[in-house]
């Protein structure tokens, strides 16, 4: 009889805050998992619905890791690479839920591809009616004007994406790192990188990954349920998180992109992000002061792109593969839905509740 296969050791953390029931549901589906993770973790930004307490009474085989303040996502993922030793890591969002051979697929794969160091399945969500579930990611792709999108997003789930396939990166929602990729592309010691906060942490680490030589793939096999923000379809309207939205875009691009690739793009760019600083203006003017940030980031965040430029192993050529062409029609339909949806949200704001009831025909829907 042959010997068996040592299979790897995976940690698992949950990066929490405020995840609620939705937590000990993802904690459940951890547990299920026929790959068993070596352990699971909790990094708590310090949550205020009671969720520390739950994990204790609930979850004794978990080990809770409170932060005194919250750190972000990005915080948060570096605690769980500095306290885990394990060549994989996986990271997960309180609101995603894997089936039971979610990890044992990623790292069937991983095995097979040592040259890769990033890895996603299949994250869907359920269909509202009796239609087939709705893709959420199939991996990350990048257009030429910058906009980073989740492949599939929005699509029903018909099979198109259900072969093993190589991807520019992976959505941080459920997302199996090798170690040595995260130790690989440190800067700064910093996996993440912690002046982002939230949002687009995971697609800046993608970019690094790639300019090291590192490769990304995606697993269709590897399903799991992700609810996105808790309420699948609702856009925040906080300035004080969107904020981190309008400043990371361009801490990504000032830290990774090839000045020369970015003027060559110009032509998609610019008008790209006339259109975005417009949505953003009229939905969330708060969160503007995003602008404002990259200019406090600016030496701390040039002095990175230095060594990550130095530290380089990918030609500019097949950089360059990875940028595809202009923006699908829909994503570029979504964004102007948006502009169009900020654009009367800002009007609603400033007429009397009558004339919101019924509004001009001159001034549209």
């Amino acid at each position: 009889m042959p010997p068996l296969l040592r299979l790897p050791a995976v940690s698992v953390v949950v990066i929490n805050f405020n995840g609620g029931a939705l937590l000990t549901d993802c904690l459940e589906r951890v547990r299920a998992q026929t790959h068993p993770a070596s352990e699971i973790i909790v990094v708590d930004n310090r949550s205020t619905d009671g969720s520390p307490g739950t994990i204790r009474q609930r979850f004794p085989d978990v080990r809770l890791i409170e932060s005194p303040q919250n750190i972000g996502y990005a915080g948060a993922a570096n605690v769980a690479i500095r306290e885990t030793t394990s060549p994989y890591l996986m990271l997960l969002n309180p609101d995603v839920l894997l089936t039971p051979t979610f990890l044992a697929e990623l790292v069937r794969v991983a095995m097979e591809r040592p040259e890769a160091g990033s890895f996603t399945g299949k994250l869907l969500r359920r269909s509202q009616g009796a239609g087939p579930p709705i893709i959420d990611s199939a991996g990350h792709e990048m257009f030429r004007n910058r906009w980073v999108v989740n492949r599939g997003e929005d699509q029903e789930d018909l099979g198109q994406y259900d072969r093993v396939e190589e991807v520019f990166g992976v959505c941080g929602a459920a997302p199996l790192y090798r170690r040595a990729m995260l130790e690989d592309v440190r800067v700064a010691d910093q996996a993440f990188a912690e002046s982002f906060f939230l949002y687009l942490e995971d697609v800046d680490l993608d970019w690094r990954a790639r300019l090291r030589g590192w490769d990304a793939y995606y697993v269709p096999t590897a399903v799991a349920y992700h609810e996105r923000g808790f309420k699948a379809g609702r856009r925040s309207r906080d300035g004080a998180i969107l904020r981190h939205a309008v400043k990371n875009r361009y801490l990504m691009m000032l830290r990774n992109d090839s000045a020369a690739d970015l003027l060559f793009d110009a032509w998609s760019v610019v008008p790209s992000e006339v259109l975005r600083a417009l949505d953003f203006a009229l939905w969330s003017p708060r969160s503007l002061r995003g602008y404002l940030g990259i200019w406090r980031l600016l030496r701390q965040t040039l002095s990175e792109r230095r060594a990550i430029r130095q530290g380089m192993r990918t030609s500019r050529r097949e950089m360059r593969r990875w940028l595809g062409g202009a923006p699908d029609r829909r994503q570029v339909a979504a964004r102007l839905r948006w502009l169009f949806a900020s654009r009367r949200a800002a009007w609603d704001s400033r007429v009397p509740e009558p004339q919101r009831q019924a509004p001009s025909p001159s001034i549209g829907s």
